[in-house]
């Protein structure tokens, strides 16, 4: 990637792992100072190689107990349905949204309360696509190892 070296590359694996990072620990980590390690930071968010920061919040304790993947197999896949997953995905219970290769081209990670709301969901997916969709096949996630390069070590969903 042009503007980023091996020094930049190394503090994005490790805030990759450790958002939480300060400056003065993470220049220790990469050998610069605190002062050089801002400036990286600054220039890598400028580049957009950090897109931003958040915690990684265990659905559980928003009494998200459903964890969900659906995938959709659209008629027409192009330039037209854009607009319908930005609107998706701004919706609160997604957590990722993919277009994707293969022969389901859409990939949805959302998060409920409970099988109810997945089955609403599900509906809500029809009505956004209409007739282009012809498939939804939707996957719970029964245990979770690891996301977002943090183990979760198989809690129970």
């Amino acid at each position: 990637m042009p503007g980023i070296d091996e020094k930049d590359r190394e503090i994005l694996r490790i805030l990759r792992k450790e958002g939480r990072i300060t400056l003065t620990e993470l220049g220790k980590r990469v050998g610069l100072s605190p002062a050089s390690v801002k400036n990286r930071v600054e220039k890598l968010e400028k580049l957009g190689a950090i897109r931003g920061y958040s915690a990684i919040v265990d659905p559980a304790f928003l009494d998200e107990y459903v964890q969900a993947f659906f995938e959709l197999k659209l008629a027409i896949d192009d330039h037209t349905i854009d607009p319908i997953l930005r609107r998706i995905a701004r919706l609160e219970e997604v957590q990722s949204l993919y277009r994707r290769s293969g022969e389901r081209q859409i990939l949805v990670r959302a998060s409920f309360h409970d099988t109810d709301e997945v089955k609403a969901f599900a509906g809500r997916l029809k009505r956004f696509f209409g007739k282009n969709l012809e498939r939804v096949e939707v996957t719970l996630i029964i245990d979770t190892f690891k996301e977002n390069w943090v183990s979760g070590e198989g809690k129970r969903r």
